[in-house]
């Protein structure tokens, strides 16, 4: 007989592929046909500001130095580190490449146009956090924020961590594509960033399980937010992407309308 933790595993996995499907879907639909120069920057731009909100970070991380071996553990300190390294990384990666098809360098308020926090957080005014241009970016700031207001905040922080890179489909995705040479960039700029995506979200999952869920009532939970999550990150890459997808098709997808994506054994190792 299945027990919790392996139905818990399988449902949160099961919704985790749905809308890893959905994102892919919005990378696929974007590029089935021909894109100026402008968009291709524009949803470079977007994904930069999204990457690069961990500067805000930066506070927490003093103190969190100061604190080390006190209040804060050593390995969540590192942690902590290596993911503002990896965001940064990933938003000097794609400054670089919108930069080449530009063929100059892009100014600060360029760079800087769509700087939006991926996920609320009580201790950076929120001002710091939202952008008018983004709105499915900003309803997911709210969505975010009601979770961690509405119910325990260590449990809903956890579930957050299992969305992020919203399963790693969409990076996955654009990492097979080929056919000029910015589609050949692209493709080896996701396939880098795909990498620490997988390591910050999905396969979190048996660790999750096992810490936090422990009955009947927590799995409803996490598999609620973890379906709220999803979903508006669906929207917010479709918003990164310029709207590929119409609204009729995210309800679709919504409804369950999708096959569940499945990584290829080749992008499995590329991104190994």
């Amino acid at each position: 007989m299945e027990t919790l933790a392996e139905r818990a595993e399988r449902e949160l996995n099961a919704i985790l592929a749905r809308y890893s499907a959905g994102e892919a879907e919005v990378v696929r639909t974007y590029f089935a046909q021909p894109r100026s120069t402008e968009e291709h920057v524009t949803v470079l731009r977007r994904q930069m500001g999204r990457e690069i909100s961990v500067i805000d970070w930066l506070e927490r991380t003093v103190r969190m130095g100061a604190e080390l071996e006190e209040t804060v553990e050593r390995h969540a300190f590192a942690a902590y580190l290596d993911q503002i390294a990896d965001e940064v990384k990933h938003y000097a990666a794609l400054a670089d490449l919108a930069e080449w098809v530009l063929g100059r360098k892009l100014a600060v308020a360029e760079a800087r146009e769509y700087f939006v926090h991926a996920f609320y957080d009580p201790e950076i005014p929120a001002e710091r956090q939202y952008n008018p241009r983004l709105p499915e970016a900003n309803r997911m700031l709210e969505l975010v924020r009601r979770m961690k207001t509405e119910y325990p905040a260590d449990f809903s922080h956890a579930v957050l961590l299992l969305t992020e890179g919203g399963g790693g489909a969409a990076f996955l995705e654009a990492g097979r594509l080929s056919g000029d040479e910015f589609r050949e960039r692209f493709a080896a700029a996701m396939r880098a960033i795909a990498d620490d995506e997988l390591d910050h979200g999905p396969r979190r999952v048996p660790g999750f399980v096992a810490k936090y869920v422990s009955s009947e009532a927590d799995l409803a939970l996490a598999t609620r937010q973890l379906r709220d999550v999803m979903a508006q990150h669906l929207r917010v890459r479709n918003e990164i992407y310029g709207y590929p997808l119409s609204a009729e098709r995210l309800a679709a997808i919504d409804e369950g309308h999708i096959e569940p994506w499945a990584m290829s054994a080749s992008t499995a190792s590329a991104s190994a």
